[in-house]
């Protein structure tokens, strides 16, 4: 409507041809502008006007693709955020790993290969995206901050992992995650021997010590050299699949009240039942073949992972 109105226009005011018209059309729409009557050839009109229309329509489409990515990008990043909220809303029972630097990621790579619910807290911004495309739960956030924490659904998780780089904000977030729950599990860093006692008083329940843990590992290459390297195999699942496992004997399970020696995880399942923590708290090892299982007891097994899967199955455990 507008080209045929702004044409006839041009034609009824200026008495001019339809194309001179149209010309007069295209400069002004452009905002090209004019200012006297084109005294150039029809054909040069002809190239001036699919110059400008194409000129047009090519900015204002580049411009539209731009700007359509920007408003993309953010939706699709604020549609991220939200479904990422409503998973983490949805969980219960699960860890929260605080701090995704050299432990976090190590962490986070072995609980997704024993498939546990995991969440993710960062405050670096670059680390927090790392996390993300790597497929995890993540609350960009400082661990600290009791709202981050809320967030992270700390009332409903099972245990909290304290990862941060200093111990100072270690020893704080062990605080802050206490206070907001009591029956949370809290697994902390430490660099400094000393920062063990603080740990624990401000709510710890267990402290790790990589360089004390480092330390032993390197003393134990030195005087005990084929036993370490028997247990860097069980602790690196790149060199041989098998491990040690936890197996819960949970209320209605048919090993509850069965001996080891009934069980015959050696026998049937090529398992090795090394310790046994009894309901009580406590720790059994290298158990008499004819200790009874109970309720609520956890078998520690050694052996290859399919096997230990296999058993569980067989057991629905």
């Amino acid at each position: 409507m507008l080209l045929v109105t702004s044409v006839v226009s041009y034609k009824l005011v200026t008495n001019a041809g339809w194309l001179e018209s149209f010309y007069f059309f295209v400069i002004t729409a452009s905002t090209v502008g004019y200012g006297e009557r084109s005294t150039v050839s029809p054909e040069v009109q002809l190239l001036t006007i699919a110059i400008i229309m194409t000129s047009s329509v090519t900015v204002a489409y580049t411009l539209g693709v731009f700007i359509q990515s920007m408003i993309a990008g953010q939706i699709n990043q604020a549609l991220g955020v939200m479904r990422m909220t409503r998973e983490i809303q949805q969980l219960s029972g699960h860890n929260i790993i605080c701090g995704f630097g050299r432990i976090g990621q190590t962490l986070a790579e072995e609980f997704l290969r024993r498939r546990a619910d995991f969440v993710v807290v960062e405050k670096e911004p670059e680390a927090a995206r790392d996390a993300a495309d790597a497929g995890y739960l993540v609350i960009a956030g400082d661990a600290t901050d009791e709202e981050t924490l809320r967030d992270a659904g700390v009332q409903r998780a099972k245990t909290l992992i304290v990862a941060l780089h200093g111990d100072a904000d270690n020893v704080f977030l062990t605080l802050t995650a206490r206070n907001l729950s009591d029956d949370l599990r809290i697994i902390a860093r430490g660099e400094l021997p000393s920062t063990e006692k603080k740990l624990r008083q401000a709510g710890a329940n267990e402290v790790v010590l990589p360089a004390v843990i480092g330390a032993r590992r390197m003393a134990a290459m030195v005087t005990r050299p084929y036993a370490a390297e028997m247990m860097e195999h069980f602790t690196n699942h790149e060199r041989i699949d098998a491990g040690l496992e936890e197996i819960t004997i949970v209320a209605g399970s048919p090993l509850a009240g069965q001996s080891v020696r009934e069980v015959a995880a050696r026998q049937r399942h090529n398992l090795l039942v090394v310790g046994i923590r009894k309901a009580d708290g406590l720790m059994v090892f290298n158990p008499n073949p004819d200790d009874p299982l109970e309720t609520g007891d956890t078998l520690i097994v050694l052996g290859n992972i399919a096997d230990i899967r296999e058993f569980q199955s067989s057991h629905k455990l």
